[in-house]
């Protein structure tokens, strides 16, 4: 669903705002519900879709789709530097991993107090506010020699975005006009009506999202009923 198609089709999110807060779906609206509140609100909803994806998603993790490379970061080793930036977009790490030769040899998770400190090739490291600190530090410098795998924010709006589209599954887009809706109206019925409306969607969506992998789905073991009797 594309985000804004006020001067065309009238079909994008933005429109579906405008709806569902009962008002015309034309750029007057503005006057009452203004583009940069509906983009500020929209984005909020975002950001709490995406981790609801990251929890119900089930050996195919999710990544936004607007983005034009993969979620793995590389920056070069340094001798005897111990601290590396995480990649400001990283929301979640998933392997940090050092390279050797042509591969890459994944380091373990340790806590900082088990540093064994000193130079080295390093065979762990531990998280620290927006850092990866690795154990032992590096000997030498090696280009490209740290890799890490990690979740990212998702690509957002601005107020001139036209054709962009959220970067999750399609059917479920409606979950970021519903949100934005819910912001504005003050009716209570039209308000219920659309946290409902929200809720069933975001249930389809985890759904979907749970079970997207045909090949490897979540399986929910059988729950012992035979009864004890005395």
């Amino acid at each position: 669903m594309q985000y804004n198609l006020i001067n065309s089709t009238r079909q994008g999110l933005v429109e579906d705002v405008l709806y569902n807060c009962g008002l015309p779906t034309v750029s007057a609206s503005y006057s009452s519900y203004s583009l940069a509140d509906i983009t500020r609100n929209i984005n909020n909803a975002y950001l709490e879709v995406v981790p609801l994806i990251w929890r119900s998603a089930y050996k195919w993790r999710y990544d936004d789709s607007n983005a034009t490379d993969l979620p793995i970061g590389y920056t070069n080793l340094s001798a005897s530097q111990q601290d590396y930036e995480i990649p400001s977009t990283s929301q979640r790490i998933y392997s940090v991993s050092r390279k050797n030769g042509d591969d890459y040899i994944p380091l373990s998770q340790i806590n900082e107090g088990d540093f064994i400190g000193g130079t080295g090739n390093p065979t762990g490291y531990c998280l620290v506010g927006r850092s990866v600190m690795l154990d032992p530090s590096p000997v030498s410098d090696v280009s490209a020699g740290l890799k890490v795998v990690f979740d990212r924010t998702p690509t957002l709006f601005i107020t001139a975005s036209v054709s962009a589209e959220p970067g999750f599954a399609s059917p479920f887009h409606k979950i970021l006009s519903y949100a934005a809706a819910i912001d504005f109206v003050q009716d209570k019925g039209a308000q219920d009506r659309l946290v409902a409306m929200k809720a069933r969607m975001e249930n389809a969506m985890v759904a979907f999202y749970s079970h997207r992998n045909i090949q490897r789905t979540p399986r929910v073991k059988p729950k012992n009923n035979f009864r004890r009797y005395i």
